[in-house]
């Protein structure tokens, strides 16, 4: 039986045999039953993932109507105050403030945020930035000098504005003066290291009020021609092209102001042929060689020495002979030098990178010896004759008084061996030396015991003889 709950529905069927030649027609009645539409659906709790509705059962009917349009997310709120609002520097028309982000986002996105001040003694608050600021802090210009003025932040997310937090005293505009600072960040190096021909560049950022005046150096030297520096309220760099050398060592930047300075050094190791050794001496000159001394590079290239090279070349000569090439210490003989002729010296140092540049002397040396002191030294009574065989070669003889410093030279021409001193002072006590000289040069000193003037001598003179060599 059909109601009016029902709606009654012919549905005709054609159904084909196998052989496509029988046609059978079914009828079928269907019966379909409706229902009374539900009530409204309304939504009463939405979260992040889920909603649930409500809605008024149907007795039996056609569906209700379609629900408004409803977004799954958490219940969203304007945020809370940022954390921390403090002042990080001020001046004579401005104040830089940071702050920390919101605890509570509001469960939105923190879109931005709003810089409100006013002066200490209105208390008429003003939008400080036209646009909301995105990072967590901000500068505020254009201020009068020497006023005082209060501070607020207040975070800003799709639900609105938040609350703010201001800042706790009143600040005023004025220089604020601190001593400099030098910014080192993690990639901060002490040895910079580049190769011969490479350029090499420093940078420094560094703080401070008043602005720092800020000054490259390098220690024991000058700074190259080729440096360019540049430099700024915050930072400098030291640029040197195409370096040698002569660019290793420390360099030492310094910023510099009122309240105080502050220093930073780096080393630059340039690797290169090594500079030239320090300056050559020597000793033990004889007829046939020479001893030849000298100090390490100071400019080692950033290479260890791995020899020096010894040449010499004769004072009439331009070309060099090469003595040793394979020389590893500091000290050197040089051998088979023709007797009389003068040479000159120069020695370089050698590393991984090549030979450096060579240290020379500046005056020829000549392959001879001076000669010895003499044996012996014996002071003698006046009536005693002298001891010894003739001395033909000068002999500078020098007095001094016992008691006081200082050499008195008392004859640069004394061809015999034996030497009368006279003006003395009776009771006094002298010392007395002798050196023997010849063409190449004043061999050493043979110095005699103190020496009193007394009575058993002349008064006021006496002999020195001596044994020659």
């Amino acid at each position: 039986m059909i109601n009016h709950l029902a709606k009654k529905i012919l549905v005709l069927w054609t159904m084909v045999s196998s052989n496509k030649k029988t046609v059978v027609k079914i009828h079928l009645n269907t019966i379909i039953f409706l229902s009374d539409p539900p009530g409204t659906p309304d939504y009463i709790d939405v979260t992040r993932e889920t909603v649930t509705l409500k809605w008024t059962a149907p007795l039996l009917g056609p569906p209700s109507d379609v629900s408004k349009l409803i977004k799954c997310r958490e219940p969203v709120s304007p945020p809370s105050a940022p954390n921390v609002v403090k002042v990080t520097d001020t001046s004579k028309t401005s104040v830089s403030l940071e702050w920390t982000k919101p605890v509570f986002d509001g469960g939105m996105e923190i879109i931005g945020y709003i810089i409100e001040m006013c002066k200490a003694d209105l208390g008429a608050w003003q939008k400080v930035n036209a646009e909301t600021v995105l990072a967590t802090k901000y500068t505020v210009v254009d201020l009068e000098a020497g006023e005082h003025y209060k501070f607020r932040v207040s975070a800003v997310n799709g639900a609105g504005k938040g609350e703010s937090c201001e800042v706790p005293a009143t600040i005023q505009t004025v220089d604020r003066l601190s001593a400099p600072e030098i910014d080192i960040d993690a990639n901060f190096k002490q040895t910079h290291i580049v190769r011969a021909g490479a350029s090499i560049r420093l940078f420094i950022a560094f703080s401070g009020r008043p602005v720092p005046t800020a000054v490259w150096s390098k220690a024991d030297a000058n700074l190259s021609l080729r440096a360019d520096i540049q430099t700024t309220d915050s930072f400098s760099t030291l640029t040197v092209e195409e370096c040698n050398r002569n660019d290793a060592g420390k360099y030492v930047f310094t910023v510099e102001n009122n309240s105080g300075s502050k220093s930073i050094a780096f080393t630059v190791k340039v690797l290169d042929t090594p500079g030239p050794p320090g300056p050559i001496t020597f000793k033990d000159v004889t007829r046939g060689s020479i001893t030849l001394m000298w100090d390490a590079p100071v400019l080692d290239g950033g290479s260890r020495i791995h020899h020096y090279i010894v040449e010499k070349r004769e004072a009439s000569r331009r070309s060099w002979q090469v003595v040793s090439s394979k020389c590893t210490r500091q000290i050197f003989k040089v051998t088979d030098l023709a007797e009389g002729m003068p040479y000159y010296y120069r020695v370089s140092a050698e590393n991984e990178y090549g030979v450096g540049e060579p240290c020379e002397l500046t005056e020829p040396v000549v392959a001879t010896e001076e000669p010895a002191p003499p044996k012996r030294l014996d002071i003698v009574d006046t009536t005693k004759s002298s001891a010894g065989s003739t001395f033909t070669i000068d002999i500078p003889i020098k007095q001094r008084d016992a008691h006081r410093p200082g050499w008195l030279p008392v004859s640069e021409s004394v061809t015999r061996t034996m030497f009368k001193f006279t003006r003395l002072v009776e009771g006094a006590e002298y010392v007395f030396r002798v050196a023997a000289t010849n063409r190449f040069g004043i061999g050493s000193y043979l110095q005699s015991e103190i020496i009193e003037c007394r009575s058993k001598i002349r008064k006021s003179e006496f002999f020195l003889t001596l044994i020659s060599l």
